[in-house]
């Protein structure tokens, strides 16, 4: 497939801003990462944003850098469904359109993740991480593979 540039941002109504006085001058989302110790961990990062005229005549909006990705894909999960201790399959983020997912990570700390938020996994080595969708709602996620 050919190489694909796309956006942090591609959720536009969860992360781009229209530019006012209001905007944001980055956006924190979670990494899902293997420690030196072989575990996973939570970490919190942000990417910068800036005040971009992305579409004239639309008005500007608060935009990060392009990120290469390789290709995209969305999935569901069904309510129950669980995935024990599983390394991530590349390095990719989760951008979470419905449900709730929870993950837990080697160093025994669980987060949960629904609509509209987003994480990047890059526990390629190790044990990896386990999870779970949580309630009734199936979970439906577009997931973006980004180079190392």
């Amino acid at each position: 497939m050919t190489r694909s540039i796309i956006l942090i941002t591609a959720m536009f109504s969860a992360v781009c801003i229209a530019a006012d006085s209001a905007s944001p001058q980055s956006l924190a989302y979670t990494r899902v990462f293997t420690g030196e110790d072989g575990l996973t961990h939570f970490a919190a990062t942000t990417v910068a944003l800036e005040v971009k005229d992305f579409a004239p005549p639309a008005p500007p909006l608060a935009l990060s850098s392009r990120i290469p990705a390789t290709d995209i894909a969305f999935g569901v999960l069904q309510p129950g469904w669980d995935g024990d201790w599983h390394p991530a399959p590349r390095r990719q983020f989760a951008l979470m359109l419905k449900g709730i997912i929870e993950i837990e990570t080697g160093d025994g700390e669980s987060r949960q993740f629904g609509a509209g938020s987003f994480f990047i996994v890059e526990d390629v080595t190790g044990q990896g991480h386990r999870s779970r969708v949580i309630g009734a709602e199936p979970v439906t996620v577009v997931l973006v593979p980004v180079p190392e």
